[in-house]
């Protein structure tokens, strides 16, 4: 039982960090990053794109970076 609930508050962490992350698209090359990742930090400034999740990342038809793999 304790087992269960402690598997639950895990996936609820995870869940709520999940959404915390935010990523960067790169639109000339159509790679996204994690913020964290040191090709973020060399997107100019007019190729950035913003994306709060993954998947709205993926939906726009951009890649996961090799290097940070988001």
């Amino acid at each position: 039982m304790l087992a269960k609930k402690v598997l639950l508050l895990a996936l609820m962490i995870f869940s709520i960090c999940a959404q915390i992350l935010a990523y960067t698209g790169n639109s000339n090359t159509y790679k996204f990053h994690r913020e964290s990742c040191h090709h973020e930090s060399r997107i100019a400034n007019h190729h950035r794109v913003h994306f709060d999740t993954r998947q709205e990342a993926v939906n726009a038809g951009y890649v996961p970076c090799n290097v940070c793999r988001p």
